[in-house]
């Protein structure tokens, strides 16, 4: 009997799995019997729970956006300043990146879209419904912190966008095997999270409480 844990557990195998693919062959060069062969398994075990390679692929997108907001979110409407805050977002998102990065890869570098085929244009719009949800909890974040005279005066979205460009940026130049201390990930990350922040900080007295921030693993 295959009980709802299992299930979970298979369905999280064959997504790291196909992260993993995806990350190193492409959409178009990756195959369900590549997934199957990665996992040491059956292609059947695969379509128990993916009807498609297009729906295995939506789900790593998915799953990937969704472990960012169910972390970050907490962050961004929990207390301290709009400095405080942004910088501990940054490192969160930061270790999340490094840490998962076949996963994350695959959802920063986007989707495929000519190779999707026009009937996933619903599905896409809910992945790219998402990414702004999730854009806009540090949107938010830097509009207070402009508001209060703290961050740069820029409109939100150019304040954003290349806020983003440093941290994720990490995706193309890093590669698997060269994370595989937590020590490393952990200084990585604190240092993405800071050039990120100091990219948007108006007076520097403000890299103080920003600094003491990222010396703390936050978990």
């Amino acid at each position: 009997m295959v009980t709802r844990q299992s299930a979970s557990e298979s369905r999280d195998e064959i997504l790291h799995a196909a992260a993993e693919l995806f990350m190193e062959l492409g959409y178009a060069a990756t195959s369900l019997d590549a997934v199957a062969e990665r996992l040491g398994s059956t292609k059947g075990r695969i379509y128990h729970h993916y009807r498609s390679k297009a729906d295995l692929f939506f789900d790593v997108q998915v799953t990937a956006m969704s472990r960012l907001h169910d972390q970050v979110a907490p962050i961004a409407r929990g207390p301290g300043t709009p400095v405080e805050r942004l910088a501990a977002m940054a490192l969160r998102h930061t270790q999340i990146l490094l840490t998962e990065l076949p996963m994350q890869k695959v959802a920063v570098q986007g989707l495929e879209r000519h190779l999707l085929g026009t009937e996933a244009a619903m599905r896409l719009r809910s992945v790219i419904r998402m990414r702004d949800d999730y854009e806009a909890l540090f949107a938010e974040v830097i509009d207070q912190g402009i508001r209060e005279g703290a961050l740069v005066d820029l409109p939100r979205h150019l304040a954003t966008k290349p806020f983003f460009g440093i941290m994720n940026w990490a995706t193309v130049w890093y590669s698997q095997r060269r994370l595989q201390r937590t020590q490393a990930i952990k200084e990585i990350a604190q240092t993405l999270a800071a050039r990120a922040v100091r990219s948007l900080l108006k007076d520097l007295r403000h890299e103080s409480a920003q600094a003491t921030l990222l010396q703390h693993d936050l978990g």
